[in-house]
């Protein structure tokens, strides 16, 4: 299921995101739940902190934090 498939009729609360040279979006809050995107992480070093955020964008598809965006219909749940 991709995450624009997912959010249908949910209310996205907030993002981690792995910020740094990254600029990976890991997580997503839905309605104060956290749940697990389907990114490699492979070459993100183990203990690298993740960065909880409010201050997202979504329109239409694209999902943006900062200066990095993600399109929700390439992006699988985990």
């Amino acid at each position: 299921m991709t995450l624009k498939e997912f959010l249908q009729d949910k209310t996205l609360t907030a993002v981690e995101l792995i910020d740094f040279d990254y600029n990976q979006i890991i997580n997503v809050y839905v309605e104060g739940i956290n749940y697990g995107l389907a990114i490699d992480t492979s070459n993100i070093p183990c203990g690298t902190p993740l960065e909880y955020r409010t201050d997202f964008t979504l329109e239409e598809d694209i999902l943006s934090v900062s200066d990095f965006s993600i399109n929700t219909n390439d992006v699988e749940m985990l």
